[in-house]
């Protein structure tokens, strides 16, 4: 890990931050990205490279094009693992070329053509295009989407996980959206991608249906080789304290150690949106939603009493005789940690713990996306609104999981 960090920490006197990646063959591949000399920090720790990459408004680019790979993303929400992976080739010097991406959700699809406009982006049900099982003939309508692309190199996807969040206690482990996982192994079933990454919350690994064994055996069949892990994002530099599953499939069976990206001092909400403190616009990127008097009312009490969790007595009616588990919901952050979850409902003290640690007010998209390791460069179209963009962000994947995946994968 030292190693790493020295290689990722290295300065330039022309205020340009360099990333320097070391291959299982030894060799080194360079990138590096442009600092703005009144932004320049010399008290950073663990990798600089991530705090500027957060704030650079123009993409990365790669040095070279001697490799191109194709990748194809389903459930592709708004590009966040597209995004990761194609970092990890711009640190390799690898053309990442995204071919198709799949969501059934309108926003979505209209902000993942935004931020990669040479893809086909198609907004539609998987499982009407998809619409084979595994071990089946192909369909017409798989003939037709097949026949349209080239080799598949990546295959990506996060099926929808409310069905298998902790917090949904509904149709939590038995919901018909959980076999969709099963839509990402017949596409690999008609494609032969070398490398899948399947993400997802941790309890897809019990749902009621066994889908997740069902998804494994299937790709074993395929003669994958498979690696299960669990990620929790701040101990990969993300300032956030999120945990996701994934599933990761080879072709050839790859030694993967993500041990060596651990940080041993989480980033923090400081870390992540310094920068922003005190920041005013009219933009919704750039500003918190309006709240309700009540809810007003509570941010100040916080303040007042130098609170990060809001007492019984000044919560609804349904929380003030203790009995609840929701001791984050209404609180604020602290400045010095790593954010918690961050979900769609982040506009709302009431939805969790998105008090703002220094100022009076829920924490804005930009900053959501800061925590949630979504570069300024990334964008979001001028129609969505402020929930659905709130949305988009909180479904997010942060891109530095992906990113280290693939960067194992492929160094």
């Amino acid at each position: 890990m030292a190693q790493i960090n020295k290689v990722e920490s290295q300065w330039q006197e022309d205020y340009v931050v360099n990333r320097n990646i070391i291959r299982r063959d030894g060799g080194v591949s360079k990138s590096s990205i442009k600092i703005d000399a009144g932004k320049l920090r010399n008290d950073l720790t663990g990798f600089p490279f991530d705090y500027y990459w957060l704030r650079s408004k123009i993409k990365s680019d790669k040095i070279d094009n001697s490799k191109t790979l194709n990748l194809v993303d389903l459930f592709c929400g708004t590009g966040p693992m597209t995004l990761g992976v194609k970092e990890a080739c711009n640190a390799l010097n690898i053309d990442l070329n995204p071919i198709l991406a799949i969501d059934f959700e309108k926003t979505s699809a209209l902000n993942y053509a935004l931020n990669y406009p040479n893809c086909n982006v198609i907004q539609d049900d998987i499982s009407k295009l998809i619409d084979g099982n595994f071990g089946e003939k192909i369909t017409d309508k798989e003939t037709e989407i097949i026949n349209s692309l080239p080799v598949v190199d990546f295959l990506i996807g996060g099926p929808p996980c409310q069905g298998h969040s902790d917090l949904n206690n509904h149709t939590r482990r038995d919901d018909p959206k959980n076999q969709l996982i099963l839509k990402v192994v017949r596409f690999a079933e008609l494609t032969n991608p070398k490398y899948i990454i399947i993400e997802n919350v941790q309890g897809i690994r019990h749902d009621k249906n066994n889908v997740l064994e069902k998804a494994k055996k299937y790709l074993t069949k395929l003669n994958y080789y498979i690696k299960e892990t669990v990620l929790v994002a701040s101990n990969f530099g993300v300032a956030q304290k999120r945990k996701r599953y994934f599933l990761i499939a080879t072709k050839e069976e790859i030694q993967i150690d993500f041990n060596q990206y651990e940080i041993s001092n989480p980033n923090t909400f400081e870390w992540a949106c310094d920068d922003l403190v005190g920041l005013k616009s009219d933009d919704i990127y750039d500003s918190s939603s309006i709240h309700s008097t009540t809810n007003k009312k509570r941010i100040e009490y916080l303040f007042k009493h130098d609170l990060h969790e809001l007492p019984d007595s000044e919560r609804p009616k349904c929380h003030q005789n203790g009995n609840h588990s929701y001791n984050s919901v209404y609180g604020r952050m602290y400045y010095n940690q790593p954010s918690p979850t961050i979900t769609g409902g982040f506009g709302s003290i009431g939805q969790g713990r998105f008090c703002h640690p220094k100022e009076k007010r829920s924490i804005t998209p930009h900053e959501a996306c800061r925590l949630q390791f979504i570069p300024d460069f990334f964008k979001f179209h001028h129609s969505i609104s402020r929930v659905a963009m709130q949305k988009l962000i909180g479904n997010a994947v942060p891109p530095k999981l992906t990113y280290i995946i693939s960067l194992e994968l492929l160094r």
